[in-house]
C-alpha cells in the first residue's frame, strides 16, 4: 500500500528527516507522535511532494518515485495517490462548503457537475454538515471547516489520507467533533497517516503508532506497545511527559 525507503530531507544544515523507512498496509491507521521539531509534518509533506525530499524512494498505491530524480508526470501521479488534511483547513474562502468538496472532482476527475454534486452532498452528510452545503467558510466554526476539509480529502477517493495535526488549530471544545469524524472514517478501513498530539485518540483509533524524534523513527508498534510498554528510553520519557492516555474518546 505504502512503502517509504531511506527518506531524507534537510533545510540547509538542519537534517529534518534522517533515513525514514516506513510501511503502511491497506486500511491501516497510523498515528505519528513525537516532540515538536521531530520531522512529523515534514514526513507527511514529503509523501505528496509539498516538500521535495532529498533522497529516498516513495511507493504509494500504483505510484513509485525516486526522490533523486523524477519527472513532472511522476510527481503528479504520486500526488494523485493521497489527499491532505491541513492544520489550518486551507479551504477556498470564495466557495461554499459544497463547492470546496466538488472542486477537485470537477477539475481533476473531470466529473459531470450533477454527479460531483451528488458525491459532495453524500460526503457532507457523512461528516454531519449536510445543512451547511451553501455556507461559506467564514460563517463556519473551525471544527466545521476542518470537517469540510476531511470531506474534500475523501472526495477524490485516494489510496491514503494524510492528516497533519487536524485538531491543533481548534478550540478545545471543537476538537471532539473532528476526532469523531476521523474515527468514523477509520472504521471504514480508510488508510490514514495522522500526525497528532491527541494521545487518547491515537491510542483508540490507530492500528500502529510511530514515535519520531530528531528526524528518525525511534520506535513503532501497536498502541498498547507504545503507550503501555515502550522499549526505547526516549519513547518512555515522551509518554511520561505528555501523560499516558487514560481516557478514550466516546
Amino acid at each position: 500500500m505504502m512503502k517509504v525507503t531511506n527518506l531524507r530531507k534537510r533545510f540547509g544544515e538542519l537534517v529534518v528527516l534522517d533515513g525514514i523507512d516506513l510501511e503502511v498496509q491497506r486500511g491501516e491507521v497510523v498515528a505519528i507522535i513525537g516532540p515538536s521539531g521531530s520531522g512529523k509534518s515534514t514526513l507527511l509533506r514529503c509523501l505528496n511532494l509539498l516538500e521535495k525530499p532529498d533522497d529516498g524512494t516513495i511507493e504509494i498505491g500504483e505510484a513509485t518515485l525516486s526522490a533523486k530524480k523524477y519527472s513532472r508526470r511522476e510527481a503528479h501521479f504520486l500526488r494523485q495517490q493521497t489527499a491532505m488534511v491541513f492544520q489550518n483547513y486551507n479551504l477556498f474562502k470564495n466557495k461554499t462548503a459544497l463547492q470546496n468538496i466538488t472542486e477537485s472532482l470537477l477539475v481533476t476527475k473531470k466529473m459531470k457537475p450533477e454527479e460531483a454534486r451528488k458525491v459532495g452532498e453524500a460526503l457532507l452528510e457523512q461528516v454531519g454538515l449536510a445543512h451547511k452545503a451553501d455556507s461559506y467558510p467564514i460563517t463556519l466554526s473551525g471544527g466545521q471547516q476542518q470537517r469540510i476539509g476531511i470531506a474534500r480529502a475523501l472526495a477524490v477517493n485516494p489510496h491514503a489520507i494524510l492528516l497533519d495535526e487536524p485538531t491543533s488549530a481548534l478550540d478545545p471544545e471543537l476538537v471532539a467533533e473532528v476526532l469523531q469524524v476521523i474515527k468514523a472514517i477509520a472504521e471504514r478501513q480508510t488508510t490514514m497517516l495522522i500526525v497528532t498530539h491527541e494521545m487518547a485518540f491515537a491510542r483508540e483509533v490507530a492500528d500502529k503508532v510511530i514515535f519520531m524524534a530528531e528526524g528518525k523513527i525511534v520506535e513503532q508498534g501497536t498502541p498498547e506497545e507504545i503507550f503501555g510498554d515502550p522499549q526505547n528510553p526516549r519513547t518512555k520519557k515522551f509518554i511520561q511527559q505528555v501523560g499516558a492516555p487514560l481516557e478514550l474518546i466516546g
